[in-house]
């Protein structure tokens, strides 16, 4: 067989691979939506731990979703309709949160360094570390409020009001 044949062969199985599957293409996940805004969204996958919280429990329970059908979320150990969870632990899965930490880390360690600059620099001059009063009360102000949004994270989802919990198959070709 010379080149181009082989290059022709290769090409045919190719085609054969990617066009000839007449497998459906889906994807399932779960999604978590505060009223209509889109920013708020939460996906959760075939595959994903989630921790909830149902009618029947007054306390979490951490299961991973195996299946996710038009009305019930197929999990390891238990099936749920969308209604029957209370509330959902989104603490590791919320965006915001890692946003959140970032400024809390970014004012305490701003905070900490002005603290430190001001010592080295009084030590520079005056042959003693000496921190100023403005610096305590600047550095002060840096690390509690780092302190404070470290302490403001998005913890749970509830599912009440504008809140949503839906449940997406979508097919395809």
């Amino acid at each position: 067989m010379d080149h181009r044949t082989i290059k022709k062969f290769w090409l045919l199985i190719s085609m054969v691979f990617f066009f000839g599957s007449n497998e459906a293409v889906s994807q399932k996940f779960l999604l978590l939506q505060k009223g209509s805004n889109q920013k708020t969204r939460l996906k959760y996958e075939i595959g994903e731990v989630i921790t909830y919280k149902s009618k029947t429990n007054d306390f979490f329970i951490t299961d991973k979703i195996t299946d996710i059908q038009n009305d019930i979320l197929v999990l390891s150990e238990n099936v749920l309709r969308p209604e029957d969870i209370v509330s959902i632990d989104i603490y590791d899965k919320d965006p915001r949160n890692r946003t959140l930490k970032n400024l809390s880390t970014l004012g305490m360690a701003g905070g900490f360094v002005f603290l430190l600059a001001d010592g080295v620099n009084g030590l520079y001059q005056e042959g003693r570390p000496s921190i100023g009063q403005g610096t305590l009360v600047t550095s002060g102000i840096m690390i509690g409020t780092g302190f404070i949004l470290s302490r403001i994270r998005y913890r749970y989802f509830d599912n009440k009001g504008r809140n949503k919990i839906q449940l997406i198959v979508l097919y395809g070709e």
